[in-house]
């Protein structure tokens, strides 16, 4: 075996202080975006649960604006009903007149008269007669 000389043990000191700053370089550099990486994920973590609340309470502000406005038609319906059966006992001299007509009652399942449907039943996707700049002039 050989035995080492003073620049010999000088060369390797000097090389494990250069390999200790690098290395404390890398070290460094990595951790800080480690922290980050961690970082961004716990935020996304967080945003993904907010955005799960908020859509649950969307969800449930929405049903339950569905059965009020439900409720609401109901009430409507039986309020109309109450007028109609009163004016005909109140005023039975208009009664030939119809005031409240029980077709004005639309009912879930029967479709609305204001929908355009030609006489097979066909929804029409055109207008009445023309318009804008061929529009004949009267």
């Amino acid at each position: 075996m050989q035995s080492w000389t003073g620049e010999m043990w000088q060369a390797a000191l000097i090389g494990l202080v250069v390999g200790v700053i690098i290395g404390y370089l890398l070290l460094r550099l990595t951790k800080g975006s480690v922290k980050k990486q961690v970082k961004t994920e716990a935020e996304l973590q967080q945003v993904k649960n907010e955005l799960g609340t908020q859509k649950q309470q969307l969800e449930k502000h929405f049903a339950e604006s569905a059965e009020l406005l439900k409720t609401l038609a109901q009430d409507y319906q039986k309020l109309y009903r109450h007028l109609a059966s009163s004016s005909t006992a109140m005023l039975p001299e208009l009664a030939d007149k119809a005031l409240f007509t029980q077709n004005l009652i639309v009912h879930n399942n029967e479709p609305d008269e204001n929908t355009a449907q030609n006489k097979d039943g066909q929804p029409r996707d055109y207008s009445e007669g023309s318009s804008g700049i061929l529009k004949a002039e009267k």
